[in-house]
């Protein structure tokens, strides 16, 4: 399995035609709409609508710039021109953005993310593991999202393994630099000070 964190992050995704910039902001903009949520919607709705979000955000970063997008199966793929690779996003458990860890996702998986992961091994078995992890062939590869009350941790990964319902193994793990995650209260990171001036009449 390959690491890439930091600068090599940033240099990896750039080789994959995105930035770190452009995934902040798509993962930033699900969570705002996400956190409309409230205690008298469905258990499940905030994540769903972080994860419905999250897609629909990254087609709109991605497709100007040339890429395309479908949904076989309700499976969500993002496609590069090159139609070499896909990304699908997804909400990962809490191992997601460590390094060293062997992340997952949140929910176990159907079959459409078991067809997409055998296809990935079986590019990798045909052609090798340098074409697999080059991006080359039609890959899928999963943008994992975890979201605790303090940041949000975000990875690009490869998946090269899956049981059961899991992936089991990554050929490659992007990391991003984990991001504080806003206060619902206000806009962006910080508080703009208010300043009200009271004038009294005499």
């Amino acid at each position: 399995m390959q690491v890439f964190k930091e600068e090599q992050a940033i240099d990896r995704l750039a080789e994959l035609g995105l930035t770190e910039q452009i995934l902040e902001r798509v993962v930033r903009r699900a969570d705002a709409e996400a956190r409309l949520c409230s205690d008298f919607d469905p258990p499940l709705l905030e994540g769903l609508t972080r994860w419905g979000r999250a897609t629909r955000y990254l087609r709109e970063e991605l497709v100007p710039l040339g890429w395309s997008f479908d949904n076989p199966r309700n499976f969500a793929r993002t496609i590069h021109p090159s139609r070499e690779f896909a990304i699908v996003v997804t909400t990962g458990d809490e191992l997601t953005g460590v390094p060293g860890a062997t992340p997952g996702t949140k929910y176990p998986k159907g079959l459409a993310t078991m067809l997409a992961v055998t296809a990935n091994v079986q590019l990798a078995f045909d052609f090798g593991s340098e074409f697999l992890l080059n991006g080359a062939g039609i890959v899928t590869w999963f943008l994992m999202i975890h979201s605790d009350d303090r940041e949000h941790r975000v990875e690009l990964s490869l998946p090269g393994g899956f049981a059961d319902g899991t992936i089991t193994h990554w050929a490659e793990r992007i990391i991003l630099t984990p991001f504080v995650r806003a206060d619902p209260l206000l806009i962006g990171d910080e508080a703009s000070e208010v300043v009200v001036e009271v004038a009294h009449r005499r």
